[in-house]
């Protein structure tokens, strides 16, 4: 069992450099409810000559590639990998150097092919881009939580637009709302303790621990399997109730930070909006690479 619980980032956020209490062990690995394997292990392996790389429990291409701040292609290339997605546990990788000559890399997954249903979306805050940092896009691990993240972040300072505390979320395309947080309450500190402690001793992010996370939300169905959350918030827009109807950019809530660490350990540290499309049972992107994963998001926004 752990002597205590890490607070290392906010829950769905991306805030990098941010620390609070501090587990004394790593947690053990294990299975994971948010797509396994694709989380980072919670003590990599670093080869002593930095060149190369001994594959653990919990890796993929992706991470690695993050990790050493390489491509994956390039580390496609210089070790000749066949199947990108088949890491064994125990698989030494060479990382490429900036002396390299990376040849033309192997066959490489693709996205799949524009889907109809997820084209015609608005930014959930006016006039953002997504955010420029990787770490507050799917896929990104989330160390503090042993999970990955899995929704897109906006944050001032990285979306091209200030998003302050009060500012409006915007539905991103019209739909029925299936979720409307009225009554939310925050955790208390050893509520928040206890959650963190029992993510990091199970090596994993279950269903409870997320959702706590999410903070106070909204839920938007967009019909053919689609739904988008917005999280961390405040409070919620007059009207906004199960049921209720919205058009794209009509507001359905407010940019807060309830749900992360930093809401109970130091309000108004962790200001922004977590927002997720969700498509069948899982996230937008789940498992892909982060180049691929930028282009589905960026395809939402096209007519």
């Amino acid at each position: 069992m752990l002597a205590g619980a890490a607070i290392l980032l906010a829950a769905c956020s991306g805030s990098e450099g941010k620390t609070g209490i501090v587990a004394s062990s790593p947690a053990p690995s294990g299975p994971s409810t948010e797509s396994p394997g694709l989380g980072l292990s919670p003590t990599p392996i670093f080869s002593a000559s930095g060149e190369r790389y001994t594959v653990v429990d919990g890796d993929t291409l992706f991470g690695i590639a993050q990790r050493f701040k390489v491509t994956v292609d390039a580390l496609i290339s210089v070790n000749h990998l066949v199947d990108p997605t088949a890491l064994d546990i125990g698989d030494v990788l060479i990382i490429p150097g900036e002396g390299d000559v990376i040849a033309s890399p192997g066959p490489v997954p693709t996205p799949p092919p524009a889907d109809s249903r997820l084209t015609g979306f608005v930014m959930p805050i006016a006039g953002a881009c997504l955010p420029s940092s990787a770490n507050l896009m799917p896929n990104a691990p989330r160390a503090y939580r042993a999970g990955i993240h899995e929704g897109v972040d906006f944050y001032t300072g990285f979306n091209c637009v200030p998003v302050p505390a009060g500012e409006p979320a915007l539905a991103a395309k019209s739909g029925k709302v299936i979720r409307a947080d009225h009554t939310f309450v925050e955790m208390t500190p050893a509520e928040l303790n206890a959650v963190l402690a029992r993510t990091l001793a199970q090596g994993y992010t279950d269903a409870d621990a997320l959702d706590k996370f999410r903070g106070r939300q909204v839920w938007v169905d967009h019909g053919d399997g689609v739904v988008t959350r917005y999280c961390h918030l405040r409070g919620l827009a007059e009207g906004i109730d199960v049921g209720a109807t919205v058009s794209a950019g009509q507001t359905v809530g407010f940019v807060g930070e309830s749900g992360t660490p930093e809401a109970v350990t130091q309000p108004g540290s962790e200001i922004h909006l977590h927002w997720e499309v969700r498509v069948g049972d899982s996230f937008l992107g789940a498992g892909l690479p982060e180049d691929e994963v930028r282009l589905l998001y960026e395809r939402l926004f096209s007519s």
